[in-house]
């Protein structure tokens, strides 16, 4: 039995890759999430009753006796409670000691630093006169950019860029004790040394402490009112040796993390300076995994090779004497709408799916609802995928995409107001 915790976003897309090859697989909610565990159809489900410490030990007693393969988190809600539940079932897992930094952003700056890697400047804050605090202490220049954002949640939630003073009080004061993604009070957030360059992501499946590299990715975000917005990522199918030296990098934040079982999902950001982490998540990546798209570009998705690894290990370990590369250029981009209002309709798609390189969509938003906020990653304004062997052509595709949308011609808004959204500003990456 392989036990996947908190199977939601992208966590049903691995539950599939399993259920694929006839696995017995058993999908373990943790209470708060007794919507989502409604609402799944999958023939082996369990709800937990309890909250907190007594809930890992309930699931352990309801898993003493079972066949207990892994325990595998299936989100990033999932990343804390599979961690713990392996430790007590004494199942091969992530080093046990490090495994709220692997959650907690500051922590996992402290890790990082503890094994000798670079890393980006980061202090704790939780009012706004700690706020103060660290910026007499930082002693930046007016005007540099730095980074506020919560110390525990995920898809962009929350995470503002600031130039000012009076700019860092208003971050703070509009997410400071709100909840966030994850379901939870941000107490604390973190001012960070704001990174300069072009943001990757590189992820991978490990087995035993080494580590697979699956994709490389180069992403485009924009600054837009404050926010930093993720437009699209492009694959690299081949890395120039910067990029080489990117990857080397993550794999030492992996080990500096205890990454040792399953899949990361790793954001960094490459400057002047070199390498530095952004965040690691010890899960598939989000927050769409349809499976085509990637299976045209390289012959597998990151939830399939996790499938893999845990049902075919032997198979799954010859991959490492193969080389990284190859295949097709796949880009994702994060559909945008830049206005507030309902839905009308989706001018764009029929438009997108004449494009050269055009390969499927996923998630559009329902016509007749709200358009959800662009600042976010989660994928709720709809996921484009593009795959071809010429990269050249993706890239005017993209352009021609991304001006759709920063128009206002992709998504055709009822009740659209008059002013617009201010115009994204590209920052130091791939476009």
């Amino acid at each position: 039995m392989y036990v996947l915790v908190n199977p939601v976003s992208t966590g049903r897309e691995l539950a599939a890759a399993f259920r694929e090859e006839g696995a017995h697989v058993l999908h373990l909610y943790e209470a708060p999430l007794h919507a989502e565990h409604a609402l799944d159809t999958a023939p082996h489900t369990h709800l937990l009753a309890r909250t907190g410490p007594d809930a890992v030990q309930e699931a352990a007693q309801m898993l003493r006796h079972e066949p207990v393969t892994a325990v595998i988190a299936a989100s990033e809600r999932g990343v804390l409670f599979a961690d713990e539940l392996a430790h007590v079932l004494e199942l091969p897992h992530h080093k046990h000691r490090l495994a709220a930094a692997r959650r907690d952003k500051e922590l996992m700056v402290r890790a990082l630093e503890d094994a000798g890697v670079p890393a980006a400047g980061t202090r704790t804050i939780g009012s706004v006169a700690e706020l103060d605090e660290a910026l007499d202490a930082w002693g930046t220049a007016p005007g540099t950019p730095l980074v506020i954002k919560p110390r525990d949640s995920a898809g962009s939630d929350g995470c503002t860029v600031v130039t000012s003073r009076a700019q860092a009080y208003a971050a703070v004061e509009a997410t400071l004790t709100r909840p966030n993604l994850m379901g939870e009070t941000n107490t604390d957030l973190l001012l960070q040394e704001y990174l300069a360059g072009t943001q990757y992501i590189v992820n991978t499946v490990s087995m035993a402490g080494r580590h697979l590299v699956t994709e490389v990715y180069r992403e485009r975000i924009d600054t837009i009112d404050g926010a930093p917005v993720l437009r699209h990522i492009v694959s690299r199918p081949q890395l120039d040796e910067r990029e080489h030296d990117l990857v080397a990098y993550v794999l030492r934040c992996l080990d500096a993390l205890g990454i040792k079982e399953g899949a990361a999902h790793t954001e960094v950001m490459l400057t002047a300076a070199g390498p530095r982490l952004v965040e690691v998540n010890s899960r598939v990546m989000g927050p769409s995994l349809a499976p085509d798209p990637y299976h045209a570009a390289f012959g597998y998705s990151h939830q399939h090779l996790v499938a893999e690894r845990f049902l075919r290990p032997q198979e799954f370990a010859r991959r490492f004497d193969l080389p990284y590369g190859g295949g097709r250029t796949l880009v994702k981009i994060f559909l945008r709408g830049f206005q507030d209002g309902v839905l009308a309709s989706v001018e764009g798609a029929r438009v997108l799916r004449r494009l050269p390189g055009f390969h499927s969509i996923d998630r559009l938003p329902a016509t007749g609802a709200p358009i959800p906020d662009p600042a976010l990653t989660t994928g709720a304004s709809g996921i484009a995928y593009l795959v071809h062997e010429d990269e050249d052509l993706l890239h005017s595709t993209l352009e021609f995409v991304h001006h759709l949308e920063d128009d206002h011609a992709f998504y055709r808004m009822a009740d659209a107001p008059a002013h617009r959204r201010h115009a994204p500003e590209p920052e130091g990456a791939a476009a």
